[in-house]
């Protein structure tokens, strides 16, 4: 793994895999000791509760396999949602609260461990050409970029659980 400009570049796909594998458990296990009864629990500090946090990961890795899903199917002939405004996203955070409203901590954690999962065979399904050359899948193109289908992974996988095992052990810390 190498760091340019800030930004995660993996030289093959056992690199990356090997990457949301760790980082994933870093973050599903702070969930191991948080109560049911506390995941709906704000922290006004971070702004967000556990159960934000985990349905946020949830529906992002919901999206790239679906994205992936389309490619394959011949659906998605079209770049990755043009019509988003990547800096105001809320409305999409919205509908990743409202698909996993109801679910319990158990259930949802059983969803994460299967998405993780799921994210691994799409990377084991890919060859190294598909996997880290910028272009390679529609929806890794948006609004006249091209990105690399492990870098938008990475994006969508590792960088959410980093950023949010930090912030979910900043919530225990203040609400235990």
């Amino acid at each position: 793994i190498i760091i340019y400009g800030g930004i995660m570049r993996y030289s093959n796909k056992l690199e990356l895999v090997e990457a949301i594998k760790s980082n994933a458990n870093l973050f599903i296990k702070e969930y191991l000791d948080i109560k049911e009864s506390s995941i709906n629990m704000v922290d006004e500090e971070i702004g967000y509760t556990p159960f934000q946090m985990l349905s946020f990961c949830n529906g992002w890795m919901d999206l790239v396999l679906a994205w992936e899903s389309e490619e394959q199917k011949g659906i998605q002939k079209t770049p990755l949602a043009t019509e988003w405004k990547w800096n105001n996203l809320d409305w999409l955070y919205q509908s990743f609260y409202d698909k996993y409203n109801g679910y319990s901590l158990k259930e949802l954690i059983n969803i994460f461990n299967q998405n993780v999962d799921n994210i691994i065979k799409l990377v084991n399904n890919l060859s190294d050409v598909e996997l880290l050359e910028a272009g390679k899948r529609n929806w890794a193109k948006t609004n006249g970029k091209e990105f690399s289908v492990c870098r938008l992974i990475h994006l969508n996988t590792i960088a959410n659980f980093k950023n949010f095992r930090g912030k979910i052990r900043k919530w225990k810390k203040n609400n235990n």
